[in-house]
């Protein structure tokens, strides 16, 4: 395996984040994965540490430990949780907990990353957002504020690193057939052409760490060939 350091993988247990992890490890990277519980699978190329990424307090003190015991040299920002609902049914409580969670930490977390990955001679932060950071939708203004807001800091914050070669891109997917939809009351329609693997987005966060130096891809959209969404059976 060639030694490009650890690769920091939030929400790395399963899905999206578990998928990257995966074919990180198979492009000879090492990931050191967080989040709330430990993977079914566990890979030799993957160190994990149980942490739950909405206590932000508690994420920078491990942070800071993590970043002094292993050699971090990109950051993959991908937990994330999807609140659906008609805006007047989220209390101010619910709305603050969205927002923490899908976008103020993973500012956090790249925030507390930065002095170590300026420090490298190629460094890479890439956002997991959604197609919802593109295009508003019904029941998303929630969801849709923080990937909004999420695509504003790749943007922004690929400009404040650049001199440090120091790589900012943005994965914007559709819908991926994951645990995702598990509580919510619609899902991706059955066909094989309504819905992502998470293995495709994994593809294009691969391809953002793996660009040359001269060339930053900044942002790519995956959809699914086609646009299908059906009630969830209980």
């Amino acid at each position: 395996m060639n030694d490009k350091g650890y690769l920091l993988v939030t929400g790395g247990s399963r899905g999206i984040g578990r998928a990257c992890c995966e074919a990180l490890g198979d492009a000879g990277y090492r990931t050191l994965s967080l989040s709330r519980t430990a993977p079914t699978t566990p890979l030799s190329t993957d160190t994990h540490v149980s942490i739950d990424l909405s206590d932000l307090e508690h994420t920078a003190t491990l942070l800071g430990t993590l970043l002094k015991e292993h050699d971090i040299t990109g950051l993959i920002c991908n937990a994330g949780r999807g609140d659906i609902g008609s805006l007047e049914n989220f209390s101010a409580q619910q709305i603050q907990q969205s927002i923490t969670f899908n976008l103020i930490s993973p500012l956090c977390i790249a925030r507390l990353c930065l002095p170590t990955l300026r420090r490298k001679q190629r460094s890479n932060i890439v956002f997991v957002g959604s197609t919802s950071a593109l295009q508003g939708a019904r029941y998303g203004s929630v969801y849709s504020a923080a990937k909004f807001g999420l695509r504003g800091v790749a943007q922004s914050l690929a400009h404040e690193v650049a001199n440090a070669n120091c790589h900012v891109g943005i994965v914007q997917p559709g819908m991926v057939r994951t645990g995702f939809f598990d509580e919510l009351d619609f899902e991706p329609g059955p066909d094989a052409a309504h819905a992502l693997h998470d293995d495709d987005v994994a593809r294009a966060v691969l391809s953002m760490v793996s660009s040359p130096d001269h060339a930053v891809v900044s942002e790519l959209i995956v959809q699914p060939r086609q646009h299908v969404v059906q009630k969830r059976k209980r």
